[in-house]
């Protein structure tokens, strides 16, 4: 699904879940409000009809009192009183106190009777109907007849008393009553009055038409759903007390509210279905509304989405697919500020790095072998039946792996690091054969080998000394930061302007000339030639043959005797390998034995001569009682080999011959300065009984000072000394009577080689060494004369026995 259409399916249900959840929360708190607010209109209404009411009472007792404490009353009452009949002046006095302009005053009451305390009446006013007759009702003629019982304790008359009447109109609503009980001599009111006093009561039915007027209007206004209902709790009493109690919920879901007084209580009840037609108005508009903003907030955000996210993003893929297709990365930085400018940055750099990793090597930085590889197809063609010279340099950097098994990956890796930098300057530095254009690859292949691929290369002189001038990195081996390290550079070279349009045939034929090179000595270099490839293929011959007698087991031994120097008596034999097939063709050891080192087949070389020595000593003691020793070469490769030494091991293991008797020779070549590896590998052997002896010691680069770190029994002198013994300048001493002379100092067994005269043998006989071999004394002897041999010293000892 594409990433518009789940946007659009995501953000869809937001909206519309937010805007309906908004909505909701609008809605339920517009509702409460609007309830609030309606019922707090209604108890607005009954607090200002209670307090029109409270308004109302006082205005009555005022009324009343001025119509009781006026000239007129008095003058009726004084009539009264001395029994008179009333002038007709002083009741029309009086009753025009009721018809005054004041319409308020015209209709808060409708009948007034003033009675005194025996019931008689004394002045009548109706203002609703002149000729309506007093009626004497029966609450006042209840209070009459409290004043005028004299027998109880309460001597106690109030002023005034409230009641309904019991009577009601044509709209079945009762009439609000008071009764004003006032003495006419007395010139105050007061609250109570004692029965002695001579009273009087006047009876006024009050018109409160205010009242049903509201009610009425609150009931039209709320449509029917508000009702109300009146309750009578007193039939008379001295106090009104007005109270109103605020709308509230009940469980019928009806809000209930009123007011009330001594007299009554008036409960309204509005039905909660009188919100509903208002609520769903609003739910309608709400709803619309929403549809509305749903609709617009989906297609605003849509665009939005497709305009700042989708498109860049849309962009960002063409891209991507149209660099995967063509492998080409043309993206474009983004000048935006935002998450699309970020992946784009992320994706241009990701692409960068992958290019880097692709193409270059991690450790150095340097082109790794397929970036090369293509070059080299490339620029072969290219240069085809060119002036110019193609050159491919091929540098292995000679004992690297020394210096990790020495000082630790660590430093091999920088010291890797620091000949790359070191290199690329020096191609790049001034010369006028070689140019940016010029140099079309620096490369690291793996390990410690590098290549160097260049173009427009004028001669192959000039070819020549690019590759010195490399050279010369490791004069007299490689610094770093003031450490030196024994590592020097093997470089083959191949050339070519026409004759080469292959570019692996370039490759190898380098590398050919880079193993001449590393044979040849260290911090050489080599040209590749016909004489090269003649010598390459010469190799490959031997490795073929010398694979083919260890598989055809037509191998054979050797076995060169070593004498003591003093009597010449036997002392052992060093076992001395030969090929059948390459002995027809002139090739021994000395070549054999390096090609094998090249690869894995030495191990299983020396191996094999070890096992047919192991043979051979087992079945000569047997036949022969033969107490001296077999010497075994063993190669550097197969020493720093894990595997040799488990391998000897399980041999030494399987024959039964006395270990003191094998003698593991290794060449000086194979030691270094401190090479802690070498030594812990001796020690391991040293540990399985055998002796240990350095061969062809003076052609390296250990010193005296450093073999006592070694576990070595014997020091064999190289033959080289021996032939320089005459050459030496008078008054000199010769190098092989110092070497023997500090190998005594280091209690070290020396057995001189390459014996060839009697002049040699003298001389080394009057130096006191121990043991001598060399063509002066015998050829390598085949195994049926050394058995012999031993057979016959054995049967000569036993007859002088």
């Amino acid at each position: 699904m594409k990433l518009g259409k789940k946007i659009r399916y995501i953000i869809l249900p937001v909206i519309v879940m937010v805007s309906f959840l908004v909505s909701a929360v609008y809605y339920d708190v517009y509702k409460t409000q609007i309830i609030e607010n309606k019922v707090s209109s209604l108890d607005d209404h009954i607090e200002n009809i209670l307090l029109r009411n409270k308004y109302e009472l006082v205005y009555l007792k005022s009324y009343l009192r001025q119509k009781i404490d006026s000239k007129e009353a008095a003058l009726i009452f004084n009539a009264k009183e001395r029994k008179e009949v009333l002038a007709a002046p002083y009741v029309t006095q009086f009753l025009n106190r009721f018809i005054d302009n004041d319409s308020r005053s015209n209709n808060i009451v409708n009948d007034f009777v003033i009675y005194n305390s025996h019931g008689e009446l004394i002045i009548h006013v109706n203002t609703q109907d002149p000729f309506a007759e007093p009626v004497l009702k029966k609450q006042t003629k209840k209070i009459l007849e409290r004043v005028n019982d004299k027998s109880t304790d309460d001597q106690k008359i109030a002023q005034y008393y409230y009641f309904l009447d019991d009577t009601k109109d044509a709209d079945s609503h009762r009439k609000f009553n008071v009764i004003q009980v006032f003495s006419p001599y007395l010139l105050t009111s007061k609250q109570f009055y004692d029965k002695h006093y001579d009273l009087y009561l006047v009876q006024a039915e009050v018109n409160f038409d205010f009242i049903e007027t509201e009610i009425k209007r609150l009931m039209e206004a709320h449509h029917g759903y508000l009702q109300y209902k009146l309750t009578a709790k007193s039939d008379i009493t001295e106090k009104i007390s007005l109270t109103s109690t605020p709308f509230q919920l009940k469980d019928n879901d009806f809000y209930q509210g009123g007011f009330g007084s001594t007299l009554l209580d008036i409960v309204f009840t509005l039905d909660k279905n009188y919100f509903s037609e208002n609520l769903n108005n609003i739910l309608m508009k709400l709803i619309l509304l929403n549809i509305a903003i749903i609709i617009l907030s989906y297609l605003l955000l849509v665009w939005i989405i497709e305009k700042q996210i989708i498109l860049p993003i849309t962009a960002l893929a063409k891209s991507i697919k149209e660099v995967e297709a063509t492998l080409v990365v043309d993206l474009k930085p983004l000048t935006s500020n935002d998450e699309v400018s970020d992946l784009n940055q992320s994706y241009i750099s990701l692409i960068s790095k992958i290019n880097t990793l692709a193409n270059n090597d991690p450790l150095t930085g340097l082109s790794n072998r397929g970036s090369f590889n293509e070059k080299l197809s490339s620029i072969v063609h290219l240069n085809k039946n060119s002036e110019t010279y193609i050159a491919l340099f091929f540098i292995d950097l000679d004992n690297f792996k020394s210096v990790n098994d020495t000082f630790g990956h660590d430093t091999g890796d920088r010291l890797l690091v620091v000949f790359s930098q070191r290199l690329t300057q020096t191609l790049r530095a001034d010369d006028r054969f070689v140019s940016s254009d010029t140099i079309n690859s620096i490369a690291r292949l793996g390990g410690d080998e590098f290549v160097i691929l260049m173009n427009g290369l004028p001669s192959v002189e000039a070819i020549e000394s690019i590759g010195k001038r490399i050279c010369d990195l490791f004069q007299n081996g490689f610094t770093i930061d003031n450490d030196k390290y024994d590592v020097h550079a093997s470089i083959g070279i191949a050339y070519s302007n026409d004759t080469i349009n292959d570019g692996e045939t370039l490759l190898n034929q380098a590398d050919d000339a880079m193993y001449l090179a590393k044979r040849d000595g260290k911090n050489n270099v080599k040209l590749f030639s016909s004489d090269i490839k003649e010598k390459m293929d010469k190799e490959k011959m031997i490795e073929t043959e010398l694979t083919n007698a260890l598989n055809n087991n037509s191998l054979f031994l050797l076995f060169m005797p070593a004498y003591n120097t003093t009597t010449l008596e036997l002392k052992g034999y060093e076992a001395l390998l030969r090929c059948p097939a390459l002995m027809d063709i002139d090739i021994g050891p000395d070549l054999f034995i390096p090609i094998s080192e090249k690869s894995d087949l030495i191990l299983t070389v020396d191996l094999w001569v070890a096992e047919n020595v192991l043979i051979k000593l087992e079945d000569l003691v047997k036949k022969t009682g033969f107490n001296g020793f077999l010497s075994i070469n063993i190669s550097s490769k197969s020493l720093r080999n894990d595997l040799f030494y488990t391998r000897f091991k399980q041999l030494l293991a399987s024959y039964n011959v006395n270990v003191k008797q094998i003698e593991l020779e290794i060449t000086e070549s194979c030691l270094l300065p401190d090479d802690q590896q070498a030594i812990t590998r001796l020690t391991q052997i040293k540990s399985l009984g055998v002796r240990v002896a350095i061969d062809d010691f003076g052609t390296g680069y250990t010193s005296f000072s450093q073999l006592v770190h070694y576990p070595l029994d014997t020091l064999k002198i190289d033959r080289s000394f021996v032939k320089n013994l005459h050459s030496t300048p008078v008054g000199k001493k010769p190098t092989l009577d110092i070497i023997f002379e500090l190998a005594k100092v280091y209690q070290l067994e020396v057995i001189v080689e390459g014996v060839e005269t009697e002049a040699d043998f003298d001389h080394i006989k009057n130096l006191g060494c121990d043991i001598v071999q060399g063509f002066y004394f015998t050829m390598p002897r085949r195994w049926s004369e050394v058995v012999s041999e031993c057979g016959l010293l054995a049967q000569t000892a036993k007859n002088k026995d």
